[in-house]
């Protein structure tokens, strides 16, 4: 095992048995495999090879996928427990990742480290990501909160605590020439979510983190120049939690999903899009609810529907990749692409779909089967996909 080093998973074709594509399972090993999450790059060298986090001969290393070949080539010798994750910046061809509280710069063609900069002892830090002109890298360092009493760690474990004790949160910027550090905003309050504009070097968006029914304002613009900051999609009236807000390839526009505030569960879900100035804004009522949503621009979303469910006593779920279109006035009922039955356990089982950047593929982790992997289905005619129903897994089983 080490950097070099050349893995040939099996791909593996199948037909979905709802929609009928050809899904390809492009990883297969005794370990979960995941692609970055939806709003980090990913696509290297003309879009044909993607970078992937992989656990391998029990260690997580970045690894890069080559589509045509279906060779997958090991990029970092990692150690010590984690999970590696980051972006990667076309202006810089480097990818970005925080290991162990140190920033790694990684050249994607000599396979060459070094690391721009450390963060001080009792910091955790969010995914870094790389402005537009690949100066800066922005990141937040949040203070630590010790934990009172042993307790185990997983997904989401103290996601509640960490909202009602308001940590000391600093948005930073990174100079990739030199890490120089500088703090641009801070607050005491859970913030993440940390989205440098993939078009505009000096914009990027951060959120107040946190259940979001009890969020005042999860979506927040941030001139990295200017430090100045400003609410997105405003949530002062109160009636809806929104979030889950990501770049349209554009760099301008952004996307988001949510729900009406004072429901628990997920009825009468939105999905909404505008500019990062809070212009050309639209929003519209959606069928049905997803986890994430992702799109390159207005024209068609993609959605990851709801958590598997093994038996029918654990109640009703609608765990498919979705698609939406938009017809001009409004966004047409959903269609089911790809049946993922994924549980969403931690991150690596999340489906976070995201589209190739050609639009003709979406892209998603499932843990189906005994571990997470990844996965391409073809979107192809719209029109011919079956229509998302509340019996659909009834009707076609």
């Amino acid at each position: 095992m080490g950097k070099g080093r050349v893995y040939r998973d099996p791909q593996f074709r199948y037909e979905d048995a709802f929609s009928g594509r050809e899904i390809i399972q492009l990883t297969d090993y005794l370990g979960h495999s995941n692609h970055l999450y939806f709003t980090d790059p990913c696509w290297i060298k003309d879009n044909e090879s993607f970078i992937f986090s992989s656990d391998r001969e029990g260690q997580s290393n970045l690894f890069r996928y080559d589509v045509p070949t279906g060779a997958i080539t090991q990029l970092t010798d990692l150690n010590e427990r984690g999970h590696v994750g980051g972006c990667y910046s076309a202006a810089n061809k480097c990818h970005y990742f925080w290991w162990h509280r140190a920033l790694h710069e990684l050249n994607i063609e000599t396979l060459e480290e070094r690391v721009i900069y450390t963060a001080p002892e009792g910091t955790s830090q969010d995914r870094p990501s790389p402005t537009a002109d690949g100066k800066y890298i922005c990141s937040k360092l949040m203070h630590d909160i010790p934990q009172k009493k042993a307790a185990i760690s997983f997904a989401y474990s103290r996601f509640h605590e960490y909202f009602h004790a308001k940590p000391f949160t600093q948005i930073i910027r990174i100079e990739v020439a030199t890490g120089k550090m500088d703090v641009i905003h801070e607050n005491h309050c859970y913030m993440g979510h940390i989205n440098a504009s993939p078009k505009l070097r000096n914009i990027m968006t951060f959120c107040h983190e946190g259940p979001w029914r009890l969020v005042d304002q999860r979506i927040w613009g941030l001139n990295i120049d200017t430090g100045e900051t400003w609410k997105i999609r405003p949530q002062d009236d109160g009636v809806y939690a929104v979030g889950h807000e990501y770049w349209f390839a554009d760099g301008e526009h952004i996307g988001y999903h949510g729900m009406p505030r004072d429901e628990r569960g997920v009825s009468a879900p939105i999905y909404g899009r505008l500019k990062w100035d809070n212009t050309n804004a639209f929003e519209a009522q959606f069928p049905y609810h997803s986890t994430h949503f992702c799109s390159l621009d207005e024209h068609l979303i993609a959605g990851d529907g709801t958590p598997g469910t093994i038996f029918s006593s654990q109640g009703h779920a609608l765990p498919f990749i979705q698609l939406f279109k938009w017809d001009g006035k409004a966004y047409s009922k959903p269609r089911a692409l790809a049946y993922h039955r994924s549980t969403f356990n931690d991150q690596h089982a999340h489906p976070h779909p995201r589209f190739t950047p050609d639009g003709k593929y979406v892209m998603y982790a499932s843990d189906l089967t005994r571990y997470a992997n990844i996965y391409l289905v073809p979107v192809g005619d719209f029109d011919d996909l079956p229509e998302l129903t509340d019996d659909i897994l009834t009707v076609h089983t």
